[in-house]
């Protein structure tokens, strides 16, 4: 029996991502690679696998061997900036290289891999809508950005070796809703959030079951190359503060950057100050690619995934108002 792999099933997506595929396939169809094993109840496969030891290809190869994996989804990746850089750096990149090395050896035909719509980067020069031929962004300062664009080089490369196996990359707008808990959804737990002054960018939340959808749609449709997985329209940052009833603070931008890494080397926020570029420079990503070649199109839109959030977080009070003025 061919199955489906995928890793980092203790994440969020990657658990919902399991599920579906249970229900979907079955649970003997399908196979949990992760150090933690899913819950008892959901009666599914699993191999316990930790990438950032030394020799996770090894141990990988033979267990997509012995379980005659034909399709892996990889989605063993941080969505908050993590202290451990070192641990961070083995998961994602060196981790990304395990597995596709692996993958090729084992003859996997399609793997799909998750990365993130902030590999572009946030600048100044960015165009209205980001497309997936756009350079992504060398030297990123932020190393939470640098092992994603590594890992999408290892895959790019496998890609290129192995013509045989099929390596489709969906690059993930920030996840908002029911049950998503990350440092962008953080932000929107506060009553009072800072903000930049002078500086209002459009800002993409991707409700989780877009998210879903788009990794079925490239699991029924492989094509190779980078899509961008974006919800159906973005909002302003300071309307969506607005919208959740929050308190928008602007503060110059060079006192904002200087703040923030001071707090979070005391380890009193959790990203550093490079990260304000995203509340600074536009980063938007563009759809279309996704729309023609794998047939996903969102159902949600940032103001929809924001609401569900606030609906999913804060049940009475801001989320009634919030429903009201949308």
């Amino acid at each position: 029996m061919s199955r489906l792999a995928i890793t980092g099933t203790s994440s969020l997506l990657g658990s919902r991502l399991l599920r579906r595929a249970v229900e979907a396939r079955g649970g003997d169809a399908v196979l949990a690679l992760d150090i933690a094993a899913p819950p008892a109840t959901l009666d599914v496969r699993h191999r316990e696998l930790d990438l950032t030891e030394p020799a996770a290809d090894e141990r990988l190869l033979k267990i997509l061997k012995e379980e005659s994996v034909t399709t892996l989804v990889h989605a063993a990746f941080f969505t908050t900036p993590r202290r451990d850089r070192s641990h961070s750096h083995e998961l994602e990149s060196i981790g990304t290289l395990a597995v596709m090395a692996a993958a090729a050896a084992a003859g996997v035909e399609h793997v799909v891999m998750r990365s993130f719509t902030a590999v572009y980067g946030a600048r100044g020069q960015n165009p209205s809508f980001l497309t997936e031929d756009r350079p992504l962004e060398a030297g990123a300062r932020l190393a939470w950005v640098r092992d994603k664009l590594e890992a999408e080089q290892h895959a790019s490369a496998f890609a290129r070796r192995y013509p045989d196996l099929v390596v489709t990359i969906l690059r993930v707008a920030p996840l908002f809703g029911p049950g998503v808990r990350t440092f962008y959804t953080r932000l929107f737990d506060k009553r009072v959030v800072p903000t930049l002054l002078g500086f209002d960018p459009l800002v993409q939340l991707l409700h989780p079951d877009d998210a879903l959808d788009a990794f079925e749609a490239a699991l029924a449709r492989p094509r190779a190359g980078a899509f961008n997985v974006v919800p159906r329209a973005s909002i302003p940052l300071v309307a969506a503060l607005h919208l959740a009833e929050k308190v928008p603070v602007p503060i110059p931008h060079p006192i904002a950057y200087a703040a923030s890494d001071a707090l979070w080397a005391a380890g009193l926020v959790e990203a550093p100050g490079a990260f304000l570029d995203y509340a600074r420079y536009p980063c938007v990503a563009d759809g279309e690619k996704a729309r023609r070649e794998l047939g996903f199109t969102a159902r949600y839109s940032s103001r929809d995934a924001l609401l569900a959030y606030l609906r999913y977080r804060h049940p009475e009070g801001v989320a009634a108002v919030a429903e009201a003025r949308a």
